[in-house]
């Protein structure tokens, strides 16, 4: 979870063409959160606010971006200016230092139109961790399709002179011959082999009557069968094209996924000496109020995998080893120190003085003033 410095900033990176407006959903500034990057669709009447929020909540810096041209941002708005646009925003938070970027875990969401400028984007930038297509609209494709199919060319024209009067300095037929001069640039199904490599959450509506599961997802999906090592994870839900009954539920999902794929990954490369001395910095530092979960987060791994290193690596639980250097170090402090009981036990993280003396009696075998008396530390 988010700690309590949670927060919203505004502000603009520079883009190719101006000022680029931002929203970044913070997490907290105590450490470096994992980051999501959020890119709309066309012309992105969904703002995503709500997921942001929720995913916020959940651990996760999001940062929400307007495409040159659209909803406050400089620029005349085109389908290659968003990809560039959005390279732009993610060099821009691997430069940051201000507000706690975790660079080895830059994540894009990418919904409707923003599924296709995701995957360009991760292609020109492969360090990046792992994506979410969310309902995703493949422009290149239907465009291919609609050559030949005129109820299609009808519902691409409708779709691209809608977003026209929405844009400014824009029309319909400039949006049909930017696709129309390079379809393929528009399509994720060219950028099959790279994707399936990435950890992707794809998530797509049954009854979506904008980016229909037919044209844009299920013929992905059955050439994806052809790679069995694929790190795709695809879900079809009964929603709509906007999500709108599932806000928390698909949170959730993401939350999870992801989580899953750090924790995966982390796996590889965390060894147990390494684990070992991270965990006792953080125990020494954060003594005082450390959870399990807190220090899953430290190490950007679920809680479910953190304890379960914990016990491989040190034969027991992560709770008993905090009890334990909360209790030596009240035993060196009774024994050297003349700190009243009550100092001591809200030093180590107690707010109730008489719960910190039964906790040491039962680890001791004797109540703290006794212990100090008896000037021993024995365990």
């Amino acid at each position: 979870m988010g700690n309590a410095s949670a927060s919203l900033y505004s502000f603009h990176i520079p883009g190719a063409q101006g000022k680029l407006a931002c929203m970044l959903y913070s997490a907290g500034s105590d450490r470096e959160y994992p980051t999501i990057i959020f890119t709309h669709g066309f012309p992105g009447h969904e703002k995503n606010a709500a997921l942001a929020q929720l995913l916020r909540k959940a651990g996760f810096h999001v940062l929400i971006f307007y495409y040159a041209g659209c909803w406050g941002s400089e620029g005349v708005f085109s389908f290659a200016g968003s990809i560039r646009d959005t390279v732009d925003v993610i060099d821009f938070l691997m430069a940051d230092e201000t507000y706690h970027i975790d660079r080895r875990h830059l994540f894009l969401l990418g919904h409707s139109f923003g599924a296709p400028v995701i995957a360009r984007a991760m292609e020109q930038r492969p360090f990046i961790y792992g994506a979410v297509f969310l309902m995703p609209y493949d422009l290149g494709r239907l465009y291919k399709m609609s050559r030949s199919d005129p109820e299609l060319e009808a519902s691409l024209l409708n779709l691209l002179q809608e977003g026209a009067e929405f844009i400014p300095n824009t029309s319909c037929q400039q949006f049909y011959q930017e696709i129309q001069e390079n379809p393929d640039y528009y399509s994720y199904f060219p950028l099959m082999s790279m994707l399936a490599q990435k950890p992707i959450y794809w998530v797509s509506c049954k009854n979506d009557d904008q980016a229909s599961e037919k044209i844009h997802t299920l013929p992905f999906m059955e050439r994806l069968k052809q790679d069995p090592n694929n790190r795709i994870l695809w879900h079809s839900y009964d929603t709509d094209h906007y999500f709108s009954n599932m806000q928390e539920r698909l949170a959730g999902e993401i939350t999870c996924f992801i989580e899953a794929a750090i924790a995966k990954d982390e796996a590889v490369w965390l060894d147990d000496a390494a684990f070992q001395e991270r965990l006792t910095s953080i125990l020494t530092q954060e003594f005082r109020t450390i959870t399990s979960g807190q220090a899953a987060q430290r190490f950007h791994i679920s809680k479910p995998y953190f304890c379960a290193m914990v016990k491989k690596v040190t034969g027991t639980t992560f709770s008993q080893l905090l009890l334990r250097h909360r209790m030596e170090l009240a035993g060196q402090m009774l024994t050297f120190g003349t700190s009243p009981v009550a100092a001591i036990a809200d030093y180590l993280g107690y707010s109730d003085a008489s719960y910190f003396e039964k906790v040491f009696k039962k680890y001791y075998g004797c109540p703290p003033a006794e212990f100090r008396r008896a000037g021993t530390h024995s365990t």
